[in-house]
């Protein structure tokens, strides 16, 4: 009896530990992988702007499961919660993490994201003309990387337009201290502001002042011969300019030959000049209320996105007003036949009925009619 009982306790001890592992089994292919949960955990209080807590979840994942599918795009969520939660402190953090990213993975599809993120925040961050320059100057550097890095890709277009904009506040914040050495009468100084225009922004909307600003530095310091470059620069290109009239009088008291205007040259500028915004009634309220913070920078990175997607919906559109015209209704189809000395040669046919008949040349070169093969020949004799 006792042996009967010993035998009875351990197969019900076998079937239980079969039974565990069997359901253990299947719990451990239902649950989700611990790094995704982390992944999808932190994307949730993102979600709801609790961004200490997306970070925590992110930068766990990371420490955790380095070799995780979702550590790149978690080192990526890292600095967009930085960029979305905004302010100087986070942008400046979120270009550290973006520019951390591009090091890393290099060959990210995102990497061109977070680049123009790079260029987006620090034009967040960019002063008016008469302010601190320096967040113009790393915005500029970022477009310029991101132009030479990534030239095929669609947010190229926008890259230079940005690419302009700023330019165009630095060139103003040169010109303004040019102007400035001038009234202090430090003319060496002054000059060299206004050439560092001429020489690095020729798309600045305003180009013939500074032209004749640099001109009338450089005639200040009696060197006629350099500033009479710089008239004739404006009386060539710049006719709609206010100081059209003066730079030819300046070179015709300096005895210096006058140009012609090059037309082409001149639709090119006057392209160049930056359209007046003009006043209306909010326009002080919109001043006050960008002076107080209430009324922030454009995201540039979102409307290079929007741009995009713009772009591709109209091209799809466009396809789609199409898509009853097949793209090509040709047929091509290749034969092999044998001829009568037991030679294959090849029928190419040509058009939508594979059947049509079309000419092949033989083996002497001549050229005879081919209809289908299926077809019999109700000439030839019986045997």
């Amino acid at each position: 009896m006792r042996p009967l009982l010993r035998h009875l306790s351990f197969l019900v001890l076998i079937l239980g530990v079969w039974g565990c592992g069997q359901k253990g089994a299947k719990l451990q292919k239902s649950v989700v992988p611990p790094d995704k949960t982390l992944f999808e955990t932190g994307q949730e209080y993102a979600d709801k702007s609790q961004f200490i807590k997306a970070r925590l979840a992110f930068q766990t994942l990371i420490n955790t499961y380095p070799d995780s599918e979702f550590a790149a795009e978690s080192y990526l969520a890292i600095g967009d919660s930085f960029y979305k939660e905004s302010g100087t402190e986070n942008l400046i953090q979120a270009e550290d993490q973006y520019k951390n990213f591009i090091i890393f993975f290099p060959t990210h599809p995102m990497a061109a994201d977070a680049q123009m993120k790079v260029a987006s925040l620090n034009m967040k961050m960019m002063r008016s003309p008469d302010r601190d320059p320096q967040y113009s100057y790393k915005a500029q550097e970022a477009l310029r990387k991101f132009i030479d890095q990534f030239p095929d890709h669609p947010f190229i277009p926008k890259a230079k337009e940005y690419l302009r904009e700023v330019q165009e506040n630095l060139a103003y914040g040169d010109f303004g201290v040019g102007e400035f050495y001038v009234t202090r009468k430090n003319y060496a100084a002054a000059k060299k502001r206004f050439k560092t225009i001429v020489e690095n922004y020729p798309d600045f909307s305003i180009m013939d002042e500074a032209y004749y600003a640099l001109a009338q530095a450089l005639e200040k310091q009696e060197n006629t011969d350099e500033a009479a470059i710089y008239y004739g620069r404006i009386a060539q290109g710049f006719p709609f300019s206010s100081h059209f009239e003066e730079a030819k009088k300046r070179l015709e008291e300096m005895q210096k030959p006058v140009p012609e205007v090059d037309t082409k040259v001149a639709e090119l500028n006057e392209a160049k000049r930056k359209p007046s915004e003009g006043f209306t009634p909010l326009t002080p309220i919109v001043s006050f209320a960008k002076a107080l913070g209430f009324a922030g920078p454009p995201d540039r990175y979102l409307a290079a996105k929007k741009a995009v997607e713009e772009q591709t919906a109209a091209a799809s559109s466009t396809a789609a007003g199409n898509g009853d015209k097949p793209a090509d209704d040709t047929l091509i189809n290749v034969e092999i036949k044998k001829s009568e000395g037991g030679d294959a040669q090849a029928k190419t046919v040509v058009g939508s009925n594979p059947k049509e008949t079309q000419p092949v040349a033989d083996k002497n070169g001549s050229k005879k009619n081919v209809t289908d093969k299926k077809k019999k020949n109700t000439n030839k004799k019986p045997s």
